[in-house]
């Protein structure tokens, strides 16, 4: 097993596969998670506060998803800005946006270096994104502190099932079924990432202690197939 923490891809080669696999991103999200991911990202959305005038930034924002449906949910915000690595993930999610003639800024720019000032943000979001920061103990310090008194962060994350048969299970799919389905359409070594990314990664136990040591309190928590994806929000509250 990988050090743990430690992811066992440098940002640049994960900037690399997802810049491959961009064109067939949704496509892929939706066959391998049998149309889940767009249930999971609803109960996201539907989690996120209402505010007045407020500052949402989507962490790892891909395709740019969780900045359609939020700006679709009229929560309340007013500047909507969406961050990721890899430049042509962030070129479909601009095609996205002109479809759905929304406005959002898009910025190449990772967790671990995040630059938006000091309590600036009201929600921020991850999705599916954390486990590919390379420090993510960084990037969680980073949220807490980009983020206003009674601000809310919320991750959206695949993490190994607590029971121990249930975790065979899964990473049996992720090693070897995954891998093989998502290779048809796409760069296979994006999906045999995925598997050493869960091994290497906190669970979700550890992040709640990571952030609550921070100064935050969690006030989400829902899990899906049977634990191997969580939906957990956070509100700073100093």
């Amino acid at each position: 097993m990988p050090p743990r923490l430690k992811n066992p891809c440098s940002e640049k080669e994960v900037s690399s596969m997802f810049d491959e696999i961009s064109s067939q991103y949704d496509f892929l999200n939706t066959l391998l998670s049998a149309n889940q991911d767009k249930r999971w990202r609803r109960h996201l959305i539907t989690s996120l506060p209402a505010v007045k005038e407020g500052v949402f930034v989507d962490v790892a924002t891909g395709t740019g998803d969780v900045l359609i449906a939020c700006q679709k949910a009229a929560k309340g915000y007013t500047s909507y800005t969406g961050i990721d690595i890899s430049p042509l993930m962030l070129k479909e999610a601009r095609k996205k946006l002109e479809k759905e003639t929304l406005q959002a800024e898009l910025i190449q720019m990772s967790a671990e270096n995040f630059t938006f000032e000091d309590q600036s943000i009201d929600c921020l979001t991850i999705s599916f994104g954390l486990r590919n920061v390379n420090d993510r103990d960084k990037a969680l310090s980073h949220f807490y502190r980009s983020l206003k008194k009674g601000g809310e962060l919320f991750i959206l994350e695949f993490f190994l099932p607590r029971k121990k048969f249930l975790s065979t299970f899964f990473m049996f799919y992720f090693r070897y079924i995954l891998p093989h389905i998502g290779g048809l359409f796409a760069n296979k070594k994006a999906y045999h990432y995925l598997p050493k990314s869960l091994e290497s990664f906190y669970s979700s136990k550890e992040i709640s202690e990571k952030l609550t040591s921070l100064g935050m309190v969690e006030i989400k928590r829902k899990s899906f197939i049977f634990g191997s994806c969580e939906l957990i929000g956070f509100k700073k509250n100093n």
